[in-house]
């Protein structure tokens, strides 16, 4: 009767067993866009411009809590510039930075950032970079291998996710008043960096 007993324990452990789902792995998140921005910062020769660019969408994969993939949107419809006072100049400059000159938005009014690996920083302080994620960028329709550090940190329902990535626009077709393409000194005061910087603001929610 013991035997008996024993045996039908055993069978009923092991089918509840099988019967019980497994804790999910892997998990989703969305980009907050109301909550999400860039922050850019360009530069030349005689100063510096800045403003916000805001994003369309995006989302984000983890497994066992960390993240592993995923992807932005930025709405460059969306740029403005936050230095300039004049509301005619600041106008000027920011249909400039729309125009093909630059973004070209009529034709690319997004850019996408695609994370193809993510990877955990070891023992990074509090406040400091604890991700790398590495991915493809693509401006203009261009698409060029980008990696940069950002801090991730639980937040509410979600994440918040910050960092900072500096990009040659030139590498995008972004050639306007660079020295790799116009003379330097026939440009003057109005040569622009090759490189200009995105600080990234981003809220993710599950």
């Amino acid at each position: 009767m013991k035997i008996v007993l024993t045996l039908v324990l055993a069978l009923t452990t092991l089918s509840l067993a099988h019967a019980s789902p497994k804790k999910a792995e892997s998990a989703k998140a969305n980009l907050d866009v109301e909550k999400s921005q860039a922050l850019w910062t360009g530069k030349k020769l005689a100063g510096t411009h800045n403003g916000k660019i805001l994003f369309k969408g995006g989302k984000f994969e983890f497994k066992k809590n960390v993240l592993s993939g995923g992807e932005v949107v930025a709405d460059l419809t969306s740029i403005t510039n936050e230095d300039v006072k004049d509301a005619g100049y600041n106008q000027k400059l920011v249909g400039h930075l729309k125009s093909p000159d630059f973004f070209d938005v009529e034709k690319f009014p997004t850019a996408t950032f695609t994370i193809k690996t993510a990877r955990e920083i070891k023992g990074a302080a509090a406040g400091q970079p604890n991700m790398e994620v590495s991915g493809t960028l693509t401006i203009k329709g261009v698409q060029k291998p980008y990696s940069t550090k950002i801090v991730m940190a639980p937040a509410g329902e979600g994440y918040e996710i910050k960092g900072k990535i500096e990009i040659d626009r030139t590498e995008f077709g972004l050639k306007y008043n660079s020295k790799k393409f116009f003379d330097v000194k026939e440009l003057g005061d109005k040569l622009i960096d090759d490189r200009f910087e995105l600080d990234l603001n981003l809220v993710a929610k599950k």
